[in-house]
């Protein structure tokens, strides 16, 4: 409206002639000016699994500092008795006011050459992720007490070869799965069950290579498959490609194999697939942007050899996601997701329990209400719905009774705070 506004006003004052002329030149000069059609620098703050803030503001010389404090109120339905939620990695105590996650970290960011990150934590968060560590315990000096409170903590050098090449040895997250470690940079609060499923953190080596800024390619040779230490003797080996075209679509493929499982004799390969698209940008009046992700996992593991006590078996999930923007404070999603895992190989186990069971298909449905006051705050509404074809939800008499209850389904509600500087 204002461009047409500007040209009706020199309309009135010119002849015809002088008129086309500089009218051509108006609206080319508003064009060119227009900050939605200008040159920018691809926004990527939109997608799943990325920090939806553009300014880190904790800033001390060449080091950056992350605080996060997430907490949460939740209510499963099913009323679990020992208030333990099951399956799930967040929010997972039932009608308790309590931490999920709790965060402090400082990355090197302003020192040439130098690349770094320390970030500690604590919350319930920890307890779910970390407790089903198998390789805690083996041996001496690789304990929960020494390594828990450590989210990430890596050291490496950034070369200037091509857009980029970092080099960083430690504990890293594993985006594999769609959603990242931190659920404020997820759509949604609770992971969807590739996630859930897969792993969260790595501890290795890793590389990464920028062959053009909009493409990245990774190589991880880790201990295991979310591990600390070792279940075998074998390392597993890995690497991911994201490709991201223009500030609208991300493609990401992600491929971790070795002896990965408790049993060092069964070698297994996992392939993780998710694609992220915008597809609509100011579609109607009070939308800001709609988009859809959607990730769809294969992994296969067998013995070597005649060796092991368990046949090949294929596992595998998907999930998709649609994603509303009203604006900068308000957002909505919607989520379903499903694995299967007929062996039970990485499905999350319930607390104490050993691996095994009956072949295993769950699901869930979900969906998410966002409200940002501010770029530092957000609260979260969530209600989700989990079932499977054998009891594996936590049940009323709770899931640490003996013997533990189990059911079909369940559903929840979950309220979520999280401050993040």
């Amino acid at each position: 409206m204002l461009r047409e506004w500007r040209v009706f006003q020199w309309q009135e004052a010119l002849g015809s002639g002088a008129r086309v002329a500089l009218i051509g030149l108006l609206l080319q000069a508003t064009w060119l000016a227009s900050p939605a059609l200008a040159a920018e620098e691809p926004d990527f703050h939109w997608l799943n699994g990325t920090n939806p803030q553009r300014v880190a503001p904790l800033q001390t010389g060449p080091l950056t500092w992350t605080l996060l404090v997430d907490t949460y109120y939740g209510q499963a339905l099913n009323q679990p008795a020992d208030h333990t939620v099951f399956p799930t990695t967040t929010a997972p105590r039932h009608h308790e006011i309590n931490l999920n996650l709790g965060l402090l970290g400082v990355e090197v960011t302003e020192q040439e050459g130098l690349y770094g990150k320390l970030v500690l934590q604590g919350g319930n968060y920890v307890d779910a992720i970390f407790g089903a560590d198998p390789s805690v315990g083996r041996g001496a000096y690789n304990s929960l007490a020494g390594m828990r409170t450590i989210q990430q903590a890596w050291a490496g050098h950034r070369f200037p070869v091509l857009s980029g090449l970092n080099v960083v040895m430690g504990l890293f997250p594993a985006y594999i799965g769609l959603d990242s470690y931190l659920p404020q940079e997820n759509w949604n609060y609770t992971h969807n069950l590739c996630s859930d499923f897969t792993p969260y953190y790595l501890q290795g080596l890793m590389a990464q290579l920028y062959p053009r800024p909009e493409l990245k390619a990774e190589l991880w040779l880790v201990n295991g498959w979310q591990t600390l230490g070792k279940t075998g003797e074998g390392f597993g080996l890995g690497y991911s490609l994201n490709w991201r075209l223009g500030d609208r679509l991300s493609l990401t493929h992600n491929v971790l194999g070795g002896q990965l499982g408790a049993d060092p004799t069964r070698l297994r390969i996992f392939t993780d697939n998710a694609c992220q698209w915008r597809y609509a940008v100011a579609p109607w009046p009070g939308v800001k942007h709609l988009a859809l992700a959607a990730v769809a996992d294969l992994g296969h593991e067998g013995a070597s050899g005649q060796v092991g006590g368990q046949p090949a078996t294929l596992f595998g999930g998907g999930g998709l996601l649609h994603r509303v923007v009203f604006n900068d404070q308000w957002a909505a999603t919607l989520r379903a997701s499903s694995f299967y895992d007929p062996q039970r190989l990485v499905a999350l186990a319930p607390p104490g329990a050993t691996s095994g069971g009956a072949p295993l298909w769950a699901g869930e449905g979900t969906a998410t209400l966002d409200y940002s006051p501010s770029p530092w705050m957000l609260y979260r509404l969530e209600a989700r719905h989990d079932l499977a074809n054998t009891p594996y939800v936590a049940g009323p008499g709770g899931i640490t009774a003996t013997p533990p209850d189990f059911r079909l389904s369940g559903s929840r509600l979950v309220l979520n705070a999280t401050l993040r500087f």
